[in-house]
């Protein structure tokens, strides 16, 4: 009779070497190794996340992946804040571009000049 480590009853020596649940065990053992790192790496990740220079809130996921890739990045305007804080940003943008735009669009008001210019080659003769 044989006393395997882990086991409360005795087995004999064909039943021990066999291991019958071996398989499972393992596949047990991986599955818990496999949840652990896979919660070591999200806790890691989430330790890198960038933080917004202005709310100092973390950026989305989204908004993470905006800035760190190089094609989207120009266009993610400041890096370093979160993407609502961008999206303020962004609206006070096309806020002033439409006042500078009805600026623009109105025509100045004439200036009553009491005496005009008596300069010049054309003028009138008194």
């Amino acid at each position: 009779m044989w006393r395997r480590l882990g086991r409360k009853n005795e087995q004999t020596l064909t039943d021990a070497l066999d291991n019958p649940d071996g398989h499972d065990l393992y596949r047990a053992q991986e599955a818990r190794a496999d949840a652990e790192d896979k919660e070591r790496r999200a806790a890691q990740r989430e330790t890198q996340r960038p933080v917004c220079a202005r709310c100092g809130r973390q950026f989305t996921d989204e908004r993470w992946e905006q800035v760190a890739v190089h094609r989207t990045a120009v266009r993610a305007g400041d890096k370093s804040v979160c993407g609502s804080c961008r999206a303020d940003d962004v609206a006070r943008l096309e806020v002033a571009a439409e006042a500078d735009r009805l600026e623009a669009a109105v025509p100045p008001e004439p200036e009553d000049d009491p005496e005009p210019d008596r300069r010049g080659w054309f003028r009138r003769r008194t």
